[in-house]
């Protein structure tokens, strides 16, 4: 029989600072569709619907999501990011989002 220990170093963790929630409003319906918007004690913002649509063959319904935040980075730009993810993907635009 071996015994094998295993020491590691504690690993960096960077202090967290507790950012509160000022402003949450949310509203669900039955079927999973919802508005969602949220503004918290840094600035961020962030707004956004779900809504159910007829897939293609029009034999079932599925989730499209479409929605904003804004947020302010460390260097004291803000930034906003719209975005939708629906039956194409998750795709996301911004003034500093590079377009192809």
């Amino acid at each position: 029989m071996a015994v094998v220990a295993v020491h590691s170093l504690p690993q960096f963790n960077a202090p967290t600072k507790f950012i509160p929630i000022l402003e949450h409003d949310e509203v669900r319906d039955d079927a999973g569709q919802f508005r969602l918007r949220y503004v918290s004690g840094d600035g961020t913002t962030l707004t956004e619907v779900g809504k159910l649509i007829p897939n293609d063959d029009g034999t079932d319904q599925v989730l499209v999501k479409e929605g904003s935040y804004t947020f302010t980075a460390p260097e004291g730009k803000t930034y906003t990011v719209n975005y939708v993810a629906d039956k194409d993907g998750f795709r996301a635009s911004g003034d500093h989002i590079p377009r192809a």
